[in-house]
């Protein structure tokens, strides 16, 4: 029988000799260095070197041990900021990044006093952020402020269909459907703008052409003259190609929901955001960050828990996601959590891969809950226009996808493209993304949509 005997270096290190333990340091061998300092915390200069290998593995709760119990000095401002927020302190970590006064310091003060149920301190530090802040990060300031102003009840809470008009606001700017409908006589040039117009805030060519087919017969048929005339039917044409495909989310005493969508597609904020309503509502939210693909992935989802108060099941960048996911089923389980939130990966230049780890994730999800997932969503950018139902079909060779959520809306001038994406894929689209703010992600409720869209 071998035995392994130890080096004259750790011996030394052992010993408490500084150079011994910075050679183990640079071989690689933190975590046994970090052993050995650990037994030498009263030594100042030793304990640096331990409070700088915690930080640089993340080892936040013990760092925040040693500048509690031992020596704040350690940690500049900005580390204790951070050591403060991963432990929980959160009006310690706010008071950290008030210091530091820069706008994006000062903006995460205030969100962190939100957080902690200070919405006034929260409201003055923001304000602060705002004053030094770059234009184009402005807007998403005042969105914090506007939240906590409603909170505070100093401004009225925006309804859904206020949200709405906004998130449509662009569309609306680039088509300006209304003014085609204006008294204009009806003749070949007015069918071509419309058609342009149709095709500008993405409809699809096919779609818009048999919209305006459908206005041309129309015209014909009741022998009208001026384009007002055709105003109505043009918005229950409208509606009715889309009215079929309003849905709302199911749940049941445990909800599974599966998320499905390339990377970039708002898939990880969108979760977020259902995330922070079902845990204002009482909900106990469990969220699974099986998109191990990107480090990335993981990191966001990780501040949507905070964000929003749920809880979260992750592993190492690399893990198998259906490992992932049948950790936290039996977390699930024992827990008694009421949903369960599942962020999946979205590579579709690896395609073949990515149906058959779909399909494993569903497997693991059953041999727990046998009739699960409640929901399978498929997330898609509405920016993108047509490519997202080319994704669509991909995803849904996968698995029987029971919803859609339309994200960034208000990004872009193509609200149209819910039209196709209900026509094409006769899938309920269940939410739709209106704007940056974390209650911008609303139901899809055809007839508002047409109304604002077409107003």
């Amino acid at each position: 029988m071998l035995f392994w005997k130890k080096s004259k270096e750790e011996k030394l290190a052992e010993e408490g000799n500084k150079e011994a333990i910075l050679s183990l340091i640079e071989k690689g061998k933190k975590e046994r260095a970090i052993e050995i300092l650990e037994r030498f915390k009263d030594r100042e200069d030793l304990r640096r070197i331990l409070f700088r290998l915690y930080m640089e593995e993340g080892k936040y709760y013990y760092a925040y041990q040693l500048i509690e119990h031992y020596d704040p000095s350690l940690a500049t401002s900005k580390e204790k900021a951070l050591i403060y927020e991963r432990v929980g302190e959160l009006e310690k970590s706010a008071q950290e990044y008030a210091k530091l006064g820069d706008w994006e310091s000062l903006r995460k003060a205030g969100e962190l006093l939100w957080q902690a149920k200070k919405p006034q301190e929260a409201l003055e530090l923001l304000n602060r952020s705002l004053k030094v802040a770059p234009p184009f990060k402005r807007e998403e300031i005042e969105e914090h402020i506007r939240k906590i102003k409603e909170e505070l009840g100093l401004v009225q809470k925006e309804s859904l269909l206020e949200r709405l008009r906004k998130g449509l606001q662009k569309t609306k700017e680039a088509v300006e459907f209304k003014i085609i409908f204006a008294g204009r006589s009806i003749d070949e040039e007015l069918f071509e703008e419309l058609e342009e117009k149709l095709i500008k805030a993405d409809v699809g060519a096919k779609t818009s052409l048999q919209i305006v087919e459908e206005l041309r017969k129309e015209a014909i048929r009741k022998n009208l003259k001026t384009s007002d005339k055709l105003f109505d039917y043009f918005k229950n044409l409208i509606l009715s190609q889309i009215s079929k495909c309003e849905g709302s989310l199911k749940e049941k005493d445990t909800s599974i929901y599966l998320f499905l969508g390339v990377n970039g597609s708002g898939k990880t904020t969108s979760i977020g955001k259902i995330a922070y309503k079902l845990t204002r509502e009482g909900k106990k939210v469990l969220l699974v960050a099986a998109d191990t693909f990107r480090a990335a992935a993981i990191e966001q989802l990780e501040v949507w828990a905070k964000r929003s108060g749920a809880h979260l099941v992750k592993k190492e960048e690399g893990t198998d996601p259906a490992a992932v996911v049948y950790a936290a089923m039996e977390k699930a389980k024992e827990g008694g959590y009421t949903h369960i939130l599942i962020d999946t990966a979205g590579r579709l230049h690896t395609k073949e891969p990515l149906i058959r780890e779909l399909r494993k994730i569903r497997d693991v999800i059953r041999r727990f809950f046998p009739e699960e997932p409640t929901e399978t969503l498929l997330v898609l950018d509405a920016t993108i226009g047509q490519n997202s139902l080319q994704q669509a079909r991909i995803f849904k060779e996968a698995l029987d996808i029971t919803g859609i959520i339309l994200t960034k809306l208000d990004g872009s001038a193509k609200g149209g493209a819910i039209i196709p994406i209900c026509k094409e894929l006769n899938i309920p689209i269940k939410l739709i993304g209106v704007g940056e703010g974390i209650e911008d992600l609303q139901p899809f409720v055809a007839k508002d949509f047409v109304e604002e869209l077409l107003s």
